[in-house]
């Protein structure tokens, strides 16, 4: 059989192959992507495995930096300060599990085993309010209040039901799920101890003149991620803790609990509050009716504290986005992923909108010079220095 050649002429091998290989590597990227999305209910521990990765290495490369050996075994120093890292950690969560889980553990079984009760008395209380209602209101008024609140309902219903679909997933991946959390604490040593190796690796995939700017754009996602969730957990450590002490000072029942929630919720922007909010006054209702005004007064309090003195310090120039923007970050990410959505919606659109400024800049005329993005994003240091 004859053999066909190809002649690309002078530089076009080069050329060809170069090409070739791109759409080999995007090829391979799509081909992840893709593996990643389909079995993404089994990832979940280790995305949070990942920021946890974030929050531990500053004080991994704090603990590094005071061995005496670090210079003449670095490979030695890196594991000694990892595993140094992880006895700290474990000593602090122990220390907070003796003082909280015993009282945590008692009042979730309280709230438990109250909730049926709750229920009955958030009945009867709404039950006399719709009497009041039916009592004093038209009826020709009432069928169109009736009707408006239908639709809505309706509409929420099926958004919070599609929210659950994308948020749990399928019930198969709960063995990939458990497997993973074995995992996660190995899998954090190791992305610890080569986070350098494996960035360096990343950067040798770009072509030599396109790695100054593949190295600020990670900057920047590297810089945004990790204020965002480090500032994101330290709101929702503060307002657990402020929701939890005034819930105690108004004398409703578990609020150990009722901080926990707060705190959790705190990580969905913007909505988060609404719904501890909602929670905490149900449980009110439920209880002592007459303690709501002091509900009101204390989140109302709370949410002053956090949108004038913790949010601006906390998120600062990093997020930096008019709230009715936020609104509708959250919203979308919740139409377009459930609650993890909400959550992840607005640091994504954070780095889209920084990556977008350095790139609009680079191609501006005349260019701003490759890597320098601190001028364009905040000052930040370089991925991988753990600085």
């Amino acid at each position: 059989m004859p053999q066909i050649s190809v002649s690309w002429g002078t530089g076009g091998a080069g050329s060809g192959r170069r090409w070739f290989r791109r759409a080999l590597v995007l090829l391979a990227l799509a081909l992840v992507v893709w593996v990643f999305w389909s079995v993404r209910g089994a990832l979940l521990p280790f995305i949070v495995g990942a920021v946890f990765v974030y929050l531990l290495a500053p004080l991994v490369a704090f603990v590094e930096r005071l061995l005496p050996f670090r210079g003449r075994f670095p490979s030695a120093s890196r594991t000694v300060a990892i595993l140094l890292t992880y006895v700290i950690a474990l000593g602090l969560l122990a220390g907070i599990g003796f003082l909280f889980v015993p009282p945590l553990v008692r009042q979730t079984n309280e709230f438990i085993q109250s909730a049926p009760q709750y229920w009955s008395a958030i009945n009867r209380q709404v039950n006399d309010w719709l009497a009041q209602y039916e009592t004093n209101v038209p009826a020709h008024i009432r069928v169109q209040i009736e009707g408006a609140l239908g639709n809505l309902w309706s509409m929420a219903l099926q958004g919070f039901q599609r929210a659950m679909r994308l948020t749990f997933g399928a019930v198969g991946a709960a063995i990939g799920f458990f497997s993973a959390i074995v995992l996660v604490p190995f899998w954090m040593y190791y992305v610890l101890k080569d986070r350098q190796r494996a960035i360096e690796w990343f950067y040798g995939l770009w072509p030599e003149a396109w790695r100054p700017d593949v190295r600020a754009i990670v900057g920047i996602v590297d810089r945004t991620l990790a204020a965002y969730i480090r500032g994101q957990l330290f709101l929702g450590l503060i307002i657990g803790i402020a929701v939890g002490v005034a819930v105690w000072a108004i004398g409703l029942t578990q609020p150990i609990v009722l901080g926990l929630i707060a705190g959790l919720l705190e990580l969905v922007p913007i909505l988060g509050p609404i719904l501890t909010f909602i929670v905490i006054a149900l449980v009110a209702l439920a209880t002592d009716p007459g303690k709501l005004l002091w509900v009101g007064l204390a989140f109302i309090v709370i949410q002053q504290l956090e949108n004038n003195l913790l949010v601006p310090r906390v998120h600062g120039y990093v997020v930096d986005m008019n709230p009715a923007v936020v609104m509708v970050l959250v919203v979308t990410g919740g139409a377009l992923w459930g609650v993890p959505g909400m959550v992840v919606a607005v640091p994504l659109a954070a780095v889209a909108r920084d990556v977008f400024r350095y790139l609009y800049r680079r191609w501006s005329e005349p260019p701003v010079p490759a890597g320098a993005h601190s001028a364009l994003v905040g000052e930040e240091s370089p991925v991988g220095s753990d600085s």
